[in-house]
């Protein structure tokens, strides 16, 4: 009987800033996920309503809508993707950004710069199959300059 392969989980990364997007596809690949990718958010809306999506990692600050719209859309898109986690990214820091990126729906919330080996760890937690991902209440992940 052949062995079956497992899907690789598949992570839509949504960065204005080309360079950005790339190495966070690259690093991504490098540890097995397929990585779909966008420069704003109708971009975004087109792959996530297309294509099958087992996390989000999006960008606040995109040149045709904001982060927070960006979540929220997704989020109304349709019912496959009310329960994807979603990773907001961001340089913004403050209460502010980090409780409308909690109304919008995202399940983590980090800063910029991000150590990529804290951002892999938050990734295999929510691509975790016994994570509860019913309910939104984001990761705060500060980074405090030492």
């Amino acid at each position: 009987m052949p062995m079956r392969c497992a899907r690789k989980p598949v992570i839509l990364v949504i960065e204005d800033y080309g360079d950005s997007r790339e190495m966070m596809k690259l690093l991504l690949e490098d540890l097995g996920y397929r990585v779909l990718s966008a420069a704003n958010g109708h971009g975004a809306l087109a792959l996530a309503a297309s294509n099958h999506l087992d996390l989000i990692l999006t960008d606040f600050g995109l040149p045709d809508m904001d982060g927070i719209r960006v979540v929220r859309s997704l989020r109304k898109l349709n019912t496959r993707l009310r329960h994807v986690p979603i990773i907001m990214l961001t340089a913004l820091e403050g209460d502010e950004y980090y409780y409308a990126a909690l109304r919008a729906g995202c399940t983590a919330f980090l800063t910029k710069p991000t150590d990529f080996e804290t951002l892999q760890v938050i990734i295999e937690k929510l691509l975790d199959e016994n994570f509860d991902h019913t309910e939104y209440r984001p990761i705060p992940v500060q980074f405090c300059e030492s």
